[in-house]
Order: C-alpha cells, then structure tokens, then sequence
C-alpha cells in the first residue's frame, strides 16, 4: 500500500533556495518537509570530493559580501576560509586567440585588440562586466525589474553597438567562453546590468581587503549543515512526476510512488526541469511562457591533474582565457601555500559546453588536452584527467543557472514567480535584489514568509 506523508509545507528540492524556505518556516513552528530527487543535498552547490580534494563543481567560491550564505555558514557552524589569496591568482592568465597566446601585457598594443583607445589595457574576459558596471543605469539592483527599464532590454549586441563598438570588439569583448547565452545578440543588456549592480552592491558589504571565502570541506558543507538542522531528514530519491491542486490540499506524486499531502507546496527547482512536471490545474499565461521558454546556460567543468609545473618551462602563467573549446583554463590553488598549482579545471560556457556535452566524457577531456598541448607544447602529456561535472546535462539541472534572453526580463521577470494556487516557486532564477546562491536563499526566504503571512 502506497504511504501517504502528510506535512504542512513540502518543498520540492533541498538545492540553498529550498533549505532556506524549510528551515525558515521551522524558526516559525510550521511543520515542512524537503524532498530531493538525488541523493545529496546542495542542487547546483556541488563539491566534488570524489576526485581527491574539494573541487567545487558549483558555488565555487563565496562572495565577501554575501550575506544570505555567510550567514547561513555562521548560523549552522560552517568553518570559512578567506580565500583572497588565491583569487588574485585568477586575474595572472595568458590569452589564446586563433591559436596564438597573447601575454597580458602584450595585448594593449597587439594588433589584434579592437577595442578602443580608453579600453586597450582590458582584458576580453573582463570587457563586458566593465563596461555593463561603468555605464549602468541601475541605482540598485531590484531595479532591474521596474517597467521604465524596459528600453535595456536589448540584446547585448545592441547596447555595445550603440557604444559605437565594432562587431570584432563585441566577438571578442562578449563572446569568447561567455557565462549568459550563447552570444551577445542572445542575452539581455538588463540582466547583465542587474548583474553587475548585484556585485557592486554585495562589494559594499564585504570586509575590507576580502574578496571571498570557501567553506572547509568544500562549500556544499553548507547545505549539508542547514539539512542537518532540519526537524525532519530530507527524503532523497523523490523524482517529482505531478502537483495536483485541483482537490481540498495540494498532492505531490513521485516516480517511486510516493506521495505527499499538503496545504502549501514550494517548488525550487529550475524552470527548465520544471517543465517535466505536470501541474494541475496547468500554469497559464507568462508564466507558463517562462518556465517553457526561459534559458539555462550549458557549463561543463574537466578538472585534470598536473604531472609537472610545465608553465615555468615556457615562462607562461599556468592558466588561459582561449577562444577555443577548452574555455577558461584554471590553475586551482586549493592547498596551504596560495602560490602552488593543486589543479587544472577547464571551464566550458555556452557552445563550447554544448559540443563537449555531444562526446564521452574521456573524447572531451582528450579535446581540451589537444587544443592546451596545440598552443603550449610544454604541458605535452602533462594533464591527467581526472573528471567532469556538465550542469547541462545534469537531468535534475539542465543548466548552470538560468538567463534572460532580449525582452524576456519585461515579459516574465515581474510575473514568473507569482503563486499559482497552493504552489510557490523558488530559486536563483527568481532572485529579485541578488543572484546566484545570495539570489537562491533570497527567493527561498520571500516565499516561506508568503506563508508564514498567511497565517
């Protein structure tokens, strides 16, 4: 006989957003239960301790000013780690462009920067978060969701057109390994302008000289602890099939059978999965235009081991910015010294994620070795691949996190989390002042207290 599980609140996911909504409802004596359809908690937060040491897969590191999370790691007594020593190391990285690695240094008068006269010195990976940070017209970030903004939600492209930049200035400047869409003409100049106000405004509330932490055993303890502080343990292996709310209380179905009986849902998973879910009576309008129409972005991240430190051979910094498929090569330095490599990832965006995502495992890793051994012959058999997370193929995340294409802020950003029913909707993508994990907790907060107001 199939068991019925009753509870006042059931939140689908236990990624931060619905942990956040779970344990928020519990400090306010209203009984939830968390289910999860794998077997860990975290979502997209993901350390993989798998391959040897804490190689973070997702929420690689916390900002200094993320106050949702460095909250919740005080709170629940997760151990941070300032890691602003290491991430200076992420600004020493070479530039390969059609084969050919361009020091930093060499790039302000090399002949192939586009970019103009007062823009020379800036990097490609950097030029669009300067430049979205330099003429943003956002006071705060929540701005981003009011209707006299509509005019910015142009494609990229557009805006740095309008800035009288060249199409070889916006290729390279947004278009090499890039972290929304697939290009410039495919993400909204509004979402990036809600991005960098976010940063500049966490910016304010970091402590002086910290740029970030990373918790002690990977940043996923962080999840793992708001679990343990939960009244009741999450119910992993619960594949969602349907939400019926069409009777007196809400009815969650799982593939294993199991079913849950509530006056209150809170669903925090991604749009993209989401729409594997039947819903009853179904989502209408912009919403259900959002959760069958809004983007994830494809990530993969290959992590390899070093067999020597190959770059003081070439007298080159052991990471790259290419513009090939091997996307950003990192040199992790997750050790006690910050000066020594521990590791390589290879973090693939966009199309680069997607045509790694087409082959086995061991073919991509082969690939990216291929095309880092092309242009620097010292790191010749020197990698050793030790393993892969794709978040876009992952089928409980379809997506790194979620972006907005031209237009779709104004269309479903006011709109796409509204309450349907007995069933609210958390996560990064629903973030209204913050993105990211602080856009997760945020959300996840907003919903609980929708409840708790309900009395």
């Amino acid at each position: 006989m199939t068991k019925v599980h009753h509870a006042e609140a059931v939140v689908i996911g236990a990624g931060l957003a619905g942990l956040t909504a779970s344990l928020h409802l519990q400090d306010h004596g209203i009984d939830a239960q968390v289910i999860e359809a794998q077997d860990r908690v975290g979502g997209r937060v993901h350390s993989m301790r798998q391959l040897g040491s804490n190689k973070e897969a997702g929420g690689t590191y916390i900002g200094a000013g993320y106050r949702y999370v460095i909250g919740a790691a005080e709170r629940y007594g997760v151990n941070l780690i300032d890691v602003t020593p290491m991430l200076e190391f992420f600004r020493e990285q070479e530039l390969v462009l059609d084969g050919e690695i361009i020091r930093q240094s060499d790039w302000p008068s090399h002949p192939a920067n586009p970019f103009p006269e007062k823009d020379k010195a800036l990097m490609p990976w950097t030029y669009g978060r300067v430049l979205t940070a330099r003429e943003n017209p956002l006071k705060t970030p929540e701005e981003w969701l009011d209707p006299k903004q509509a005019p910015n939600d142009v494609s990229l492209f557009d805006w740095m057109r309008s800035l009288g930049l060249t199409a070889e200035a916006i290729r390279l400047g947004y278009g090499l390994n890039v972290s929304f869409g697939e290009n410039a003409r495919d993400v909204s100049t509004l979402l990036m302008f809600f991005r960098a106000a976010f940063s500049m405004e966490q910016r304010k509330h970091a402590p002086e000289g910290v740029v970030g932490f990373t918790a002690q055993n990977g940043v996923q303890r962080i999840p793992e602890a708001m679990a343990e502080a939960l009244e009741h343990e999450v119910h992993f292996g619960k594949v969602v099939n349907e939400i019926d709310d069409s009777g007196a209380r809400a009815i969650v179905r799982c593939a294993d059978g199991a079913i849950y009986e509530t006056p209150h849902v809170i669903c925090s998973l991604p749009f993209r999965v989401l729409r594997d879910i039947a819903i009853d009576p179904p989502l209408t309008g912009l919403q259900k235009d959002a959760v069958n129409e809004l983007p994830s972005q494809s990530m993969t991240q290959l992590y390899f081991a070093h067999k020597s430190n190959f770059w003081e051979l070439d007298g080159l910094k052991p990471s790259m910015f290419t513009d090939g498929v091997a996307g950003m090569v990192s040199a992790a330095r997750n050790g006690e010294d910050p000066t020594e490599v521990t590791s390589f990832t290879a973090w693939a965006m966009g199309p680069n994620a997607a045509r790694l995502d087409a082959l086995p495992p061991e073919q991509a890793a082969d690939l990216v070795i291929q095309e880092i051994e092309a242009v620097r012959p010292a790191a010749q058999g020197q990698l050793e691949f030790l393993g892969l997370q794709s978040w876009g193929t992952d089928p409980f995340a379809r997506g790194g996190w979620a972006y907005f294409r031209p237009n779709q802020v104004t269309r479903f950003g006011t709109s796409m989390g509204t309450p349907h029913g007995r069933i609210r909707f958390c996560g990064e993508h629903l973030g209204r002042a913050s993105r990211g994990m602080e856009g997760a907790m945020e959300s996840g907060e907003r919903v609980a207290e929708e409840i708790i107001a309900e009395g």
